[in-house]
């Protein structure tokens, strides 16, 4: 099962703006939908939507999420082996190895804006050298 999107639409098209798949089609101001054959399971949709119009996979409704509340992925140097598992899932590009990044080059992440705070980064990472954390900025 995929998200889903639900009658509360209000079709403001923040979901089609930041789903990294071009899965949501509709028109402003109207219902949209998501294609289940496209769609990643990434959950943007959801942390996105002002109407809490849209369910998850498990079938909960998704709770609008402020964007600097959105998890990210830190990379502990400490365990990272360079293996780049983490960068080829990221849906969003937004991973690249790091030449400054200390003793080895290890990944990092280049674009914090895009970031979607899917996890699949973390998920993918077989040393579990990722963690997903709200970053603070000063």
């Amino acid at each position: 099962m995929t998200h889903i999107i639900i009658e509360a639409c209000t079709g403001c098209t923040a979901c089609v703006k930041i789903c990294p798949v071009a899965a949501i089609s509709g028109e402003r101001k109207e219902l949209h939908v998501i294609d289940a054959a496209v769609c990643i399971d990434c959950g943007a949709c959801g942390k996105i939507c002002p109407s809490a119009a849209i369910f998850n996979a498990e079938g909960e409704l998704c709770q609008s999420l402020k964007k600097t509340m959105w998890l990210k992925p830190v990379v502990l140097q400490s365990k990272c082996v360079a293996c780049g598992a983490c960068i080829q899932v990221c849906p969003t590009s937004v991973l690249e190895f790091d030449e400054a990044s200390g003793e080895h080059v290890i990944p990092a992440l280049i674009d914090e804006k895009n970031c979607i705070g899917c996890s699949f980064c973390e998920a993918a990472c077989p040393t579990h050298a990722i963690e997903m954390r709200v970053l603070v900025t000063t």
